[in-house]
């Protein structure tokens, strides 16, 4: 069933650079007058840190879905999370129609859709956005869809992060803020200590989901 080699291997990957920059642009050090560009690093690792994690939960999610087209069964066979991304398109069309289009064709080819006996539909490329661009909630939903329980228990100390870390590259993004005034925030070993507990939970995470979408009945009704 899903196997998140590639997915452990990419996210390693990024984490690893990021140590990179790091050990060249800031070494280790508890001093908070840092010169140079130490505390610039430290606000970019933060944007970093949040492109490894919407890299990665955007892979789970396409990993999971190529999963369960593999498994070559109809829509009604589906868990109902799964069943939702198998209508997806149909339903942006639904809901942009007018009010008789609903229970005239469009409706009608999406209930038939959501119920097909043979065929898989769901597009792997969807991701189910929740409008907070990636902050806790998302990744909530995602579990939910897929059936997964609780992230807050494997993620642990990272779960409080999360927010934390999407609002800082936000700010640095649409220019509310510089990467030397996020980097303020952190020191050289706090941000390497954040380092490692991201890296450490997000890959429990993948070990997780492997577990859980180790058989059929992950996936079926």
């Amino acid at each position: 069933m899903y196997d998140g080699t590639q997915d452990r291997n990419e996210f390693r990957r990024r984490i690893d650079t990021i140590r990179r920059i790091l050990d060249v642009a800031d070494p280790v050090s508890d001093d908070q007058e840092t010169v140079g560009v130490a505390r610039e690093t430290r606000g970019m690792v933060v944007v970093l840190l949040f492109a490894s994690y919407e890299n990665i939960l955007k892979s789970l999610c396409r990993g999971i879905l190529e999963t369960a087209i593999s498994l070559r069964v109809g829509n009604r066979r589906l868990r109902t999370g799964f069943r939702q991304f198998a209508v997806h398109n149909l339903l942006q069309s639904v809901s942009a129609s007018k009010e008789d289009a609903i229970w005239k064709e469009g409706g009608r080819k999406l209930l038939e859709c959501a119920f097909e006996a043979r065929s898989c539909t769901i597009n792997s490329n969807v991701f189910p956005t929740d409008g907070t661009f990636m902050k806790r909630s998302q990744v909530i939903l995602l579990f939910d869809l897929f059936g997964l329980g609780d992230p807050a228990p494997i993620l642990k100390e990272v779960w409080e992060s999360i927010d934390t870390i999407v609002t800082q590259r936000n700010a640095v993004a649409h220019g509310r803020m510089t990467p030397e005034e996020v980097g303020r925030e952190y020191t050289s070993r706090t941000i390497r200590d954040l380092i490692d507990r991201w890296e450490a939970r997000w890959l429990a995470v993948v070990g997780y989901i492997e577990t859980m979408a180790s058989g059929r009945d992950f996936f079926r009704a």
